[in-house]
Protein backbone atom coordinates (compact mmCIF):
# COMPACT_ATOMS: atom_id res chain seq x y z
CA UNK A 1 0.00 0.00 0.00
CA UNK A 2 1.39 3.40 -0.97
CA UNK A 3 2.07 5.99 1.75
CA UNK A 4 -0.72 8.18 0.38
CA UNK A 5 -3.23 5.30 0.38
CA UNK A 6 -2.15 4.34 3.90
CA UNK A 7 -2.62 7.93 5.08
CA UNK A 8 -6.07 8.10 3.50
CA UNK A 9 -7.05 4.82 5.16
CA UNK A 10 -5.92 6.07 8.56
CA UNK A 11 -7.86 9.29 8.09
CA UNK A 12 -11.00 7.28 7.25
CA UNK A 13 -10.47 5.16 10.34
CA UNK A 14 -10.02 8.21 12.58
CA UNK A 15 -13.13 9.79 11.07
CA UNK A 16 -15.08 6.60 11.72
CA UNK A 17 -13.96 6.38 15.36
CA UNK A 18 -14.88 10.02 15.86
CA UNK A 19 -18.32 9.31 14.39
CA UNK A 20 -18.84 6.33 16.72
CA UNK A 21 -17.92 8.46 19.74
CA UNK A 22 -20.42 11.08 18.60
CA UNK A 23 -23.14 8.45 18.30
CA UNK A 24 -22.55 7.31 21.84
CA UNK A 25 -22.93 10.82 23.23
CA UNK A 26 -25.96 11.81 21.16
CA UNK A 27 -28.03 8.59 21.18
CA UNK A 28 -30.02 7.87 24.32
CA UNK A 29 -31.70 4.64 23.20
CA UNK A 30 -29.52 1.59 23.88
CA UNK A 31 -30.82 -0.57 21.00
CA UNK A 32 -30.59 2.29 18.51
CA UNK A 33 -27.00 3.02 19.54
CA UNK A 34 -25.96 -0.62 19.04
CA UNK A 35 -27.72 -0.77 15.68
CA UNK A 36 -25.98 2.39 14.44
CA UNK A 37 -22.58 1.14 15.59
CA UNK A 38 -23.11 -2.19 13.81
CA UNK A 39 -24.22 -0.43 10.60
CA UNK A 40 -21.23 1.94 10.63
CA UNK A 41 -18.83 -0.93 11.36
CA UNK A 42 -20.16 -3.00 8.44
CA UNK A 43 -19.70 -0.07 6.05
CA UNK A 44 -16.24 0.85 7.35
CA UNK A 45 -14.97 -2.74 7.06
CA UNK A 46 -16.56 -3.26 3.61
CA UNK A 47 -18.39 -6.34 4.89
CA UNK A 48 -21.93 -7.67 4.37
CA UNK A 49 -22.82 -8.37 7.98
CA UNK A 50 -21.73 -7.55 11.50
CA UNK A 51 -22.85 -9.02 14.81
CA UNK A 52 -22.23 -8.03 18.43
CA UNK A 53 -22.34 -10.48 21.33
CA UNK A 54 -22.11 -9.36 24.97
CA UNK A 55 -20.94 -11.56 27.82
CA UNK A 56 -23.31 -12.32 30.69
CA UNK A 57 -20.69 -13.15 33.26
CA UNK A 58 -23.01 -14.69 35.84
CA UNK A 59 -24.19 -17.35 33.37
CA UNK A 60 -20.95 -17.55 31.36
CA UNK A 61 -22.77 -17.06 28.05
CA UNK A 62 -22.50 -14.70 25.08
CA UNK A 63 -25.82 -13.22 23.96
CA UNK A 64 -26.48 -11.71 20.51
CA UNK A 65 -27.50 -8.07 21.11
CA UNK A 66 -27.18 -6.50 17.66
CA UNK A 67 -26.81 -7.55 14.00
CA UNK A 68 -27.62 -6.10 10.60
CA UNK A 69 -27.26 -9.12 8.33
CA UNK A 70 -28.30 -12.13 10.35
CA UNK A 71 -31.89 -12.95 11.36
CA UNK A 72 -32.88 -10.12 13.69
CA UNK A 73 -35.30 -12.41 15.51
CA UNK A 74 -32.26 -13.93 17.13
CA UNK A 75 -31.37 -10.68 18.93
CA UNK A 76 -31.68 -11.23 22.66
CA UNK A 77 -32.38 -14.95 22.17
CA UNK A 78 -29.31 -16.53 20.58
CA UNK A 79 -26.58 -17.48 23.06
CA UNK A 80 -23.23 -19.25 22.90
CA UNK A 81 -21.19 -20.55 25.78
CA UNK A 82 -17.68 -19.19 26.25
CA UNK A 83 -15.48 -21.50 24.15
CA UNK A 84 -18.37 -22.54 21.88
CA UNK A 85 -18.10 -21.76 18.16
CA UNK A 86 -15.73 -19.20 16.69
CA UNK A 87 -17.33 -16.43 18.74
CA UNK A 88 -16.94 -18.39 21.98
CA UNK A 89 -13.35 -19.34 21.05
CA UNK A 90 -12.38 -15.67 20.66
CA UNK A 91 -14.02 -14.79 23.99
CA UNK A 92 -12.07 -17.56 25.69
CA UNK A 93 -8.73 -16.87 23.95
CA UNK A 94 -8.92 -13.05 24.24
CA UNK A 95 -7.37 -12.67 20.76
CA UNK A 96 -8.71 -11.87 17.27
CA UNK A 97 -9.36 -14.70 14.82
CA UNK A 98 -9.48 -14.68 11.01
CA UNK A 99 -11.30 -17.57 9.29
CA UNK A 100 -11.12 -17.59 5.48
CA UNK A 101 -13.98 -20.09 5.13
CA UNK A 102 -16.07 -20.84 8.20
CA UNK A 103 -17.46 -23.98 6.57
CA UNK A 104 -14.01 -25.53 6.68
CA UNK A 105 -13.22 -24.56 10.29
CA UNK A 106 -14.05 -27.17 12.98
CA UNK A 107 -14.67 -24.39 15.51
CA UNK A 108 -17.59 -23.02 13.49
CA UNK A 109 -21.05 -23.62 14.93
CA UNK A 110 -23.92 -22.77 12.63
CA UNK A 111 -27.15 -21.56 14.23
CA UNK A 112 -29.87 -22.61 11.75
CA UNK A 113 -32.43 -19.90 12.64
CA UNK A 114 -29.85 -17.09 12.50
CA UNK A 115 -26.84 -17.79 10.29
CA UNK A 116 -26.87 -17.43 6.50
CA UNK A 117 -24.99 -20.02 4.43
CA UNK A 118 -23.92 -17.32 1.94
CA UNK A 119 -21.35 -15.92 4.35
CA UNK A 120 -17.88 -17.46 4.14
CA UNK A 121 -15.03 -15.36 5.55
CA UNK A 122 -15.15 -14.08 9.11
CA UNK A 123 -13.13 -11.74 11.30
CA UNK A 124 -13.87 -11.93 15.02
CA UNK A 125 -12.31 -9.73 17.73
CA UNK A 126 -12.84 -9.60 21.52
CA UNK A 127 -14.27 -6.61 23.37
CA UNK A 128 -11.91 -6.08 26.28
CA UNK A 129 -12.35 -3.70 29.22
CA UNK A 130 -9.97 -3.61 32.19
CA UNK A 131 -8.34 -6.85 30.97
CA UNK A 132 -11.73 -8.59 31.02
CA UNK A 133 -13.61 -9.78 27.93
CA UNK A 134 -17.08 -8.21 27.84
CA UNK A 135 -18.14 -9.40 24.39
CA UNK A 136 -17.18 -10.26 20.81
CA UNK A 137 -17.57 -8.29 17.55
CA UNK A 138 -17.84 -10.27 14.28
CA UNK A 139 -17.90 -9.27 10.61
CA UNK A 140 -18.61 -11.66 7.75
CA UNK A 141 -18.39 -11.49 3.96
CA UNK A 142 -20.01 -13.39 1.11
CA UNK A 143 -16.87 -13.57 -1.00
CA UNK A 144 -13.77 -15.34 0.29
CA UNK A 145 -11.49 -12.70 1.78
CA UNK A 146 -8.10 -12.44 3.41
CA UNK A 147 -8.11 -9.86 6.19
CA UNK A 148 -4.75 -8.14 6.51
CA UNK A 149 -3.13 -6.92 9.73
CA UNK A 150 -4.33 -3.35 9.22
CA UNK A 151 -7.94 -4.51 8.93
CA UNK A 152 -7.62 -6.73 12.01
CA UNK A 153 -6.12 -3.87 14.02
CA UNK A 154 -8.82 -1.50 12.81
CA UNK A 155 -11.66 -3.81 13.87
CA UNK A 156 -9.93 -4.39 17.21
CA UNK A 157 -9.71 -0.62 17.68
CA UNK A 158 -13.44 -0.37 16.93
CA UNK A 159 -14.10 -3.13 19.48
CA UNK A 160 -12.05 -1.31 22.12
CA UNK A 161 -14.00 1.86 21.45
CA UNK A 162 -17.30 -0.01 21.65
CA UNK A 163 -16.23 -1.61 24.96
CA UNK A 164 -15.86 1.79 26.59
CA UNK A 165 -19.13 3.03 25.10
CA UNK A 166 -21.02 -0.04 26.33
CA UNK A 167 -19.56 0.22 29.81
CA UNK A 168 -20.44 3.90 30.07
CA UNK A 169 -23.95 3.23 28.77
CA UNK A 170 -24.38 0.41 31.25
CA UNK A 171 -23.36 2.66 34.14
CA UNK A 172 -25.73 5.36 32.94
CA UNK A 173 -28.61 2.91 32.52
CA UNK A 174 -27.92 1.43 35.95
CA UNK A 175 -27.92 4.89 37.54
CA UNK A 176 -31.15 5.86 35.78
CA UNK A 177 -32.78 2.54 36.69
CA UNK A 178 -31.79 2.89 40.34
CA UNK A 179 -33.15 6.43 40.42
CA UNK A 180 -36.46 5.22 38.94
CA UNK A 181 -36.57 2.36 41.44
CA UNK A 182 -35.99 4.66 44.41
CA UNK A 183 -38.65 7.07 43.12
CA UNK A 184 -41.12 4.19 42.64
CA UNK A 185 -40.53 2.87 46.17
CA UNK A 186 -40.84 6.38 47.56
CA UNK A 187 -44.15 7.03 45.78
CA UNK A 188 -45.55 3.65 46.84
CA UNK A 189 -44.58 4.33 50.45
CA UNK A 190 -46.33 7.71 50.26
CA UNK A 191 -49.58 6.08 49.16
CA UNK A 192 -49.35 3.47 51.88
CA UNK A 193 -49.19 6.28 54.44
CA UNK A 194 -52.11 8.25 52.96
CA UNK A 195 -54.75 5.64 52.07
CA UNK A 196 -55.92 2.16 52.95
CA UNK A 197 -58.11 1.74 49.89
CA UNK A 198 -56.91 -1.61 48.54
CA UNK A 199 -57.77 -0.95 44.89
CA UNK A 200 -55.96 2.40 44.89
CA UNK A 201 -52.85 0.97 46.52
CA UNK A 202 -52.57 -2.07 44.24
CA UNK A 203 -53.20 0.03 41.14
CA UNK A 204 -50.40 2.42 42.08
CA UNK A 205 -48.03 -0.44 42.98
CA UNK A 206 -48.43 -2.00 39.53
CA UNK A 207 -48.23 1.39 37.76
CA UNK A 208 -44.98 2.34 39.50
CA UNK A 209 -43.54 -1.13 38.92
CA UNK A 210 -43.98 -1.10 35.13
CA UNK A 211 -43.02 2.59 34.83
CA UNK A 212 -39.42 1.73 35.75
CA UNK A 213 -39.03 -0.45 32.62
CA UNK A 214 -40.22 1.06 29.29
CA UNK A 215 -42.63 -1.25 27.48
CA UNK A 216 -43.13 -3.47 30.54
CA UNK A 217 -46.41 -4.88 31.80
CA UNK A 218 -47.39 -6.19 35.22
CA UNK A 219 -50.20 -7.34 37.46
CA UNK A 220 -51.14 -8.39 40.99
CA UNK A 221 -53.13 -11.59 41.47
CA UNK A 222 -54.94 -12.05 44.78
CA UNK A 223 -55.39 -15.44 46.36
CA UNK A 224 -59.16 -14.95 46.52
CA UNK A 225 -59.35 -14.40 42.73
CA UNK A 226 -60.91 -16.86 40.31
CA UNK A 227 -59.10 -18.73 37.56
CA UNK A 228 -59.76 -16.17 34.81
CA UNK A 229 -58.39 -12.65 34.16
CA UNK A 230 -60.79 -11.33 36.80
CA UNK A 231 -58.39 -12.83 39.36
CA UNK A 232 -56.04 -9.89 38.74
CA UNK A 233 -56.79 -7.19 41.30
CA UNK A 234 -54.60 -4.68 39.43
CA UNK A 235 -53.08 -4.79 35.96
CA UNK A 236 -51.08 -2.59 33.55
CA UNK A 237 -50.31 -3.56 29.95
CA UNK A 238 -50.74 -6.85 28.15
CA UNK A 239 -49.13 -9.90 29.73
CA UNK A 240 -48.05 -12.87 27.66
CA UNK A 241 -49.43 -16.32 28.40
CA UNK A 242 -46.13 -17.43 29.94
CA UNK A 243 -46.12 -14.48 32.35
CA UNK A 244 -49.75 -15.10 33.37
CA UNK A 245 -48.97 -18.76 33.95
CA UNK A 246 -45.88 -17.82 35.99
CA UNK A 247 -48.06 -15.66 38.28
CA UNK A 248 -50.43 -18.57 38.86
CA UNK A 249 -47.55 -20.97 39.54
CA UNK A 250 -45.95 -18.52 41.99
CA UNK A 251 -49.31 -18.28 43.79
CA UNK A 252 -50.05 -22.01 43.72
CA UNK A 253 -46.58 -23.19 44.70
CA UNK A 254 -45.61 -20.25 46.93
CA UNK A 255 -42.23 -19.76 45.19
CA UNK A 256 -40.53 -17.24 42.85
CA UNK A 257 -40.60 -17.86 39.09
CA UNK A 258 -37.76 -16.12 37.17
CA UNK A 259 -37.60 -16.50 33.39
CA UNK A 260 -35.80 -14.64 30.57
CA UNK A 261 -38.20 -11.69 30.29
CA UNK A 262 -40.55 -12.05 33.27
CA UNK A 263 -40.59 -12.65 37.00
CA UNK A 264 -43.42 -13.67 39.34
CA UNK A 265 -43.17 -13.53 43.13
CA UNK A 266 -45.63 -14.64 45.82
CA UNK A 267 -47.02 -11.92 48.10
CA UNK A 268 -46.31 -12.98 51.66
CA UNK A 269 -47.19 -11.29 54.94
CA UNK A 270 -45.26 -13.39 57.41
CA UNK A 271 -46.31 -16.97 56.61
CA UNK A 272 -49.64 -15.86 55.13
CA UNK A 273 -49.96 -16.16 51.33
CA UNK A 274 -51.96 -13.21 49.91
CA UNK A 275 -51.36 -13.35 46.16
CA UNK A 276 -48.65 -12.90 43.53
CA UNK A 277 -47.06 -10.06 41.55
CA UNK A 278 -45.73 -10.46 38.00
CA UNK A 279 -43.53 -8.22 35.82
CA UNK A 280 -42.83 -8.80 32.13
CA UNK A 281 -40.16 -6.85 30.21
CA UNK A 282 -40.32 -7.91 26.51
CA UNK A 283 -37.01 -8.16 24.68
CA UNK A 284 -34.90 -8.55 27.79
CA UNK A 285 -32.27 -11.25 27.75
CA UNK A 286 -32.40 -11.65 31.51
CA UNK A 287 -33.38 -9.73 34.62
CA UNK A 288 -30.34 -8.92 36.75
CA UNK A 289 -30.17 -9.54 40.50
CA UNK A 290 -30.79 -5.89 41.38
CA UNK A 291 -33.96 -5.81 39.30
CA UNK A 292 -35.21 -9.00 40.92
CA UNK A 293 -34.52 -7.48 44.34
CA UNK A 294 -36.49 -4.34 43.35
CA UNK A 295 -39.51 -6.41 42.29
CA UNK A 296 -39.19 -8.22 45.62
CA UNK A 297 -39.28 -4.90 47.49
CA UNK A 298 -42.40 -3.88 45.58
CA UNK A 299 -43.93 -7.29 46.37
CA UNK A 300 -43.22 -6.79 50.06
CA UNK A 301 -44.93 -3.41 50.02
CA UNK A 302 -47.91 -4.80 48.09
CA UNK A 303 -48.22 -7.64 50.60
CA UNK A 304 -48.08 -5.14 53.43
CA UNK A 305 -50.75 -3.02 51.74
CA UNK A 306 -53.07 -6.00 51.27
CA UNK A 307 -52.59 -7.13 54.84
CA UNK A 308 -53.14 -3.63 56.21
CA UNK A 309 -56.31 -3.19 54.19
CA UNK A 310 -57.72 -6.47 55.49
CA UNK A 311 -56.86 -5.50 59.05
CA UNK A 312 -58.48 -2.11 58.60
CA UNK A 313 -61.70 -3.65 57.25
CA UNK A 314 -61.94 -5.99 60.23
CA UNK A 315 -61.16 -3.52 63.00
CA UNK A 316 -62.09 -0.07 61.72
CA UNK A 317 -65.00 0.26 64.18
CA UNK A 318 -62.76 0.46 67.24
CA UNK A 319 -60.61 3.43 68.21
CA UNK A 320 -57.88 1.14 69.52
CA UNK A 321 -57.43 -0.51 66.12
CA UNK A 322 -57.21 2.87 64.40
CA UNK A 323 -54.48 4.00 66.81
CA UNK A 324 -52.52 0.80 66.18
CA UNK A 325 -52.89 1.23 62.45
CA UNK A 326 -51.62 4.83 62.63
CA UNK A 327 -48.60 3.67 64.61
CA UNK A 328 -47.92 0.96 62.03
CA UNK A 329 -48.10 3.52 59.24
CA UNK A 330 -45.64 5.82 61.00
CA UNK A 331 -43.25 2.94 61.69
CA UNK A 332 -43.49 1.88 58.05
CA UNK A 333 -42.59 5.36 56.80
CA UNK A 334 -39.66 5.50 59.21
CA UNK A 335 -38.30 2.15 58.02
CA UNK A 336 -38.79 2.92 54.32
CA UNK A 337 -37.21 6.38 54.52
CA UNK A 338 -34.29 4.95 56.46
CA UNK A 339 -33.80 2.23 53.83
CA UNK A 340 -33.80 4.89 51.09
CA UNK A 341 -30.47 6.21 52.40
CA UNK A 342 -28.35 3.44 50.87
CA UNK A 343 -29.78 3.57 47.30
CA UNK A 344 -29.61 7.38 47.40
CA UNK A 345 -25.91 7.18 48.26
CA UNK A 346 -25.36 4.67 45.43
CA UNK A 347 -27.16 6.91 42.93
CA UNK A 348 -25.12 9.89 44.11
CA UNK A 349 -21.92 7.93 43.51
CA UNK A 350 -22.99 6.77 40.04
CA UNK A 351 -23.89 10.31 39.03
CA UNK A 352 -20.52 11.62 40.17
CA UNK A 353 -18.85 8.82 38.20
CA UNK A 354 -20.80 9.74 35.09
CA UNK A 355 -19.83 13.37 35.55
CA UNK A 356 -16.12 12.57 35.32
CA UNK A 357 -14.97 13.16 31.80
CA UNK A 358 -18.44 14.17 30.60
CA UNK A 359 -18.92 16.87 27.99
CA UNK A 360 -20.11 20.36 28.88
CA UNK A 361 -23.81 19.72 28.27
CA UNK A 362 -23.66 16.43 30.13
CA UNK A 363 -21.87 18.02 33.11
CA UNK A 364 -24.73 20.46 33.54
CA UNK A 365 -27.33 17.68 33.38
CA UNK A 366 -25.37 15.49 35.80
CA UNK A 367 -24.92 18.36 38.24
CA UNK A 368 -28.64 19.05 38.13
CA UNK A 369 -29.36 15.36 38.76
CA UNK A 370 -27.00 15.35 41.78
CA UNK A 371 -28.82 18.39 43.17
CA UNK A 372 -32.13 16.54 42.84
CA UNK A 373 -30.73 13.51 44.66
CA UNK A 374 -29.57 15.78 47.49
CA UNK A 375 -33.00 17.37 47.51
CA UNK A 376 -34.64 13.95 47.71
CA UNK A 377 -32.37 13.14 50.64
CA UNK A 378 -33.57 16.30 52.38
CA UNK A 379 -37.14 15.27 51.62
CA UNK A 380 -36.50 12.00 53.43
CA UNK A 381 -35.47 14.11 56.45
CA UNK A 382 -38.73 16.00 56.23
CA UNK A 383 -40.81 12.83 56.10
CA UNK A 384 -39.00 11.43 59.08
CA UNK A 385 -39.61 14.70 60.87
CA UNK A 386 -43.29 14.48 59.98
CA UNK A 387 -43.67 11.15 61.77
CA UNK A 388 -41.57 12.29 64.70
CA UNK A 389 -43.42 15.49 65.48
CA UNK A 390 -42.41 15.45 69.12
CA UNK A 391 -38.71 15.87 68.26
CA UNK A 392 -38.87 18.47 65.49
CA UNK A 393 -37.46 21.29 67.61
CA UNK A 394 -34.23 19.35 68.10
CA UNK A 395 -33.44 19.57 64.38
CA UNK A 396 -33.60 23.40 64.27
CA UNK A 397 -30.50 25.53 64.81
CA UNK A 398 -31.02 29.18 65.72
CA UNK A 399 -28.73 31.90 64.36
CA UNK A 400 -29.00 35.48 63.10
CA UNK A 401 -29.29 35.89 59.31
CA UNK A 402 -30.69 38.21 56.62
CA UNK A 403 -33.78 36.42 55.35
CA UNK A 404 -34.12 38.66 52.27
CA UNK A 405 -30.59 38.05 50.97
CA UNK A 406 -30.78 34.36 51.96
CA UNK A 407 -33.80 33.78 49.76
CA UNK A 408 -32.32 35.84 46.93
CA UNK A 409 -29.15 33.74 47.13
CA UNK A 410 -31.18 30.55 46.96
CA UNK A 411 -33.01 31.71 43.80
CA UNK A 412 -31.18 29.21 41.60
CA UNK A 413 -32.20 26.27 43.74
CA UNK A 414 -35.78 27.54 43.96
CA UNK A 415 -35.97 28.11 40.19
CA UNK A 416 -34.94 24.48 39.67
CA UNK A 417 -37.97 23.47 41.72
CA UNK A 418 -40.26 25.79 39.72
CA UNK A 419 -38.65 25.27 36.31
CA UNK A 420 -42.06 25.15 34.56
CA UNK A 421 -43.20 28.42 36.17
CA UNK A 422 -42.00 32.03 36.35
CA UNK A 423 -40.42 32.40 39.77
CA UNK A 424 -39.67 35.86 41.16
CA UNK A 425 -37.47 36.05 44.29
CA UNK A 426 -37.75 38.80 46.92
CA UNK A 427 -36.90 42.30 45.74
CA UNK A 428 -33.57 43.67 46.82
CA UNK A 429 -33.64 46.02 49.76
CA UNK A 430 -32.32 46.70 53.21
CA UNK A 431 -31.28 43.63 55.23
CA UNK A 432 -34.11 41.96 57.12
CA UNK A 433 -32.43 40.31 60.08
CA UNK A 434 -34.18 37.42 61.78
CA UNK A 435 -33.26 34.74 64.26
CA UNK A 436 -33.86 31.18 63.11
CA UNK A 437 -32.47 28.31 61.06
CA UNK A 438 -31.18 29.56 57.70
CA UNK A 439 -31.18 26.12 55.99
CA UNK A 440 -34.60 25.16 57.30
CA UNK A 441 -36.02 28.48 56.18
CA UNK A 442 -34.83 27.90 52.60
CA UNK A 443 -36.31 24.38 52.76
CA UNK A 444 -39.64 25.74 54.01
CA UNK A 445 -39.80 28.22 51.11
CA UNK A 446 -38.73 25.45 48.73
CA UNK A 447 -41.55 23.28 50.02
CA UNK A 448 -44.09 26.07 49.58
CA UNK A 449 -42.82 26.74 46.04
CA UNK A 450 -43.04 23.05 45.19
CA UNK A 451 -46.57 22.93 46.60
CA UNK A 452 -47.50 25.88 44.38
CA UNK A 453 -46.12 24.13 41.26
CA UNK A 454 -48.52 21.22 41.83
CA UNK A 455 -51.62 23.41 41.55
CA UNK A 456 -50.67 26.54 39.56
CA UNK A 457 -50.79 26.10 35.75
CA UNK A 458 -47.38 25.89 34.01
CA UNK A 459 -46.08 29.24 32.83
CA UNK A 460 -47.81 31.22 35.59
CA UNK A 461 -45.96 33.30 38.14
CA UNK A 462 -44.90 32.21 41.63
CA UNK A 463 -43.73 35.18 43.70
CA UNK A 464 -41.65 35.18 46.89
CA UNK A 465 -41.62 38.29 49.05
CA UNK A 466 -40.20 39.25 52.44
CA UNK A 467 -41.38 42.20 54.57
CA UNK A 468 -41.32 43.56 58.11
CA UNK A 469 -44.43 43.47 60.36
CA UNK A 470 -43.89 44.88 63.87
CA UNK A 471 -41.42 42.51 65.59
CA UNK A 472 -41.68 39.90 62.86
CA UNK A 473 -40.46 39.25 59.35
CA UNK A 474 -43.12 37.79 57.06
CA UNK A 475 -42.26 35.64 54.03
CA UNK A 476 -44.98 35.00 51.46
CA UNK A 477 -45.19 32.58 48.52
CA UNK A 478 -48.00 33.54 46.13
CA UNK A 479 -49.19 31.61 43.07
CA UNK A 480 -51.79 32.04 40.33
CA UNK A 481 -53.50 28.69 40.84
CA UNK A 482 -57.07 27.92 41.92
CA UNK A 483 -56.44 28.60 45.61
CA UNK A 484 -57.65 26.46 48.51
CA UNK A 485 -61.43 26.05 49.06
CA UNK A 486 -62.59 27.54 52.39
CA UNK A 487 -63.63 24.15 53.88
CA UNK A 488 -60.09 22.82 53.41
CA UNK A 489 -58.10 25.76 54.80
CA UNK A 490 -58.01 24.44 58.34
CA UNK A 491 -57.19 20.87 57.23
CA UNK A 492 -54.26 21.47 54.88
CA UNK A 493 -51.75 21.72 57.73
CA UNK A 494 -52.71 18.33 59.14
CA UNK A 495 -50.56 15.26 58.28
CA UNK A 496 -51.47 13.23 55.17
CA UNK A 497 -54.21 15.66 54.07
CA UNK A 498 -54.21 16.39 50.32
CA UNK A 499 -56.49 18.76 48.44
CA UNK A 500 -57.78 17.83 45.00
CA UNK A 501 -57.59 14.57 43.09
CA UNK A 502 -54.69 12.51 44.57
CA UNK A 503 -54.19 10.68 41.27
CA UNK A 504 -53.58 13.98 39.40
CA UNK A 505 -51.61 15.88 42.06
CA UNK A 506 -48.45 14.13 43.32
CA UNK A 507 -47.42 14.28 46.96
CA UNK A 508 -47.73 12.64 50.35
CA UNK A 509 -49.65 15.29 52.30
CA UNK A 510 -46.75 15.74 54.70
CA UNK A 511 -45.11 18.93 53.31
CA UNK A 512 -47.30 21.66 54.85
CA UNK A 513 -47.53 19.71 58.11
CA UNK A 514 -43.73 19.48 58.43
CA UNK A 515 -43.23 23.11 57.27
CA UNK A 516 -45.60 24.40 59.94
CA UNK A 517 -43.74 22.52 62.67
CA UNK A 518 -40.36 23.83 61.48
CA UNK A 519 -41.69 27.38 61.43
CA UNK A 520 -43.17 27.02 64.94
CA UNK A 521 -39.89 25.51 66.16
CA UNK A 522 -38.23 28.81 65.16
CA UNK A 523 -40.79 30.85 67.10
CA UNK A 524 -42.96 31.77 64.08
CA UNK A 525 -46.34 30.90 62.52
CA UNK A 526 -47.49 29.55 59.14
CA UNK A 527 -50.88 30.41 57.66
CA UNK A 528 -52.92 30.69 54.45
CA UNK A 529 -54.09 33.92 52.81
CA UNK A 530 -56.28 34.75 49.84
CA UNK A 531 -54.63 36.57 46.96
CA UNK A 532 -56.27 39.75 45.68
CA UNK A 533 -55.51 38.69 42.12
CA UNK A 534 -56.55 35.06 42.60
CA UNK A 535 -54.52 32.08 43.63
CA UNK A 536 -53.12 31.05 46.99
CA UNK A 537 -50.69 32.74 49.36
CA UNK A 538 -48.84 30.82 52.07
CA UNK A 539 -47.12 33.05 54.59
CA UNK A 540 -44.94 32.45 57.62
CA UNK A 541 -43.32 34.69 60.20
CA UNK A 542 -39.96 34.64 61.93
CA UNK A 543 -38.89 36.74 64.92
CA UNK A 544 -36.73 39.73 64.08
CA UNK A 545 -33.20 39.90 65.44
CA UNK A 546 -31.54 42.99 66.87
CA UNK A 547 -28.36 44.55 65.51
CA UNK A 548 -26.20 42.42 67.79
CA UNK A 549 -25.68 38.75 67.10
Amino acid sequence: MSPQADTERKLRELSFLHEVTGLASSTRDWDEMLRLIIDRTTHAMRAEVAALYLLERREGILRLVATNGLNRRGIGRVTLRVGEGITGWVANAHVPLVVRDVRMDPRWKRIPTVDDERFTSMLSVPLVLHDQVVGVLNIQTVELREFDRAEIDFLQTIANQVSGIIEKSRLQRDAERKLHEVSALFEVSNVLTSTLDLGEVLGLVVDRLVRVYPGASGAILLRSGTSGDEGFAARSGELGKAAVQAARVALAEKRPIVEADHIALPLLAGDKLLGAVVLQVPGRGELIDQEIAFVGAIANQAALAIDKASLYERERETARSLRELERARSDFVTVVTHDLRTPLSVIHGYLELLGEGAKDGQVQATTAAVEQVVRLDHLVDRILAGVRGDSLEMSVKSARFDVRSTLAGAAGELRAIARRHRLTPPRSGAPLWVRGDRRRTVEIVGGLVENATKYAPPGTRIAISASRARDRAVVRVADQGPGVPPPDRTRIFEPYVRVGDPSRVPGSGIGLYASRHFVEAQGGDLWYEDSETGGAVFAFSLPLSGSSS
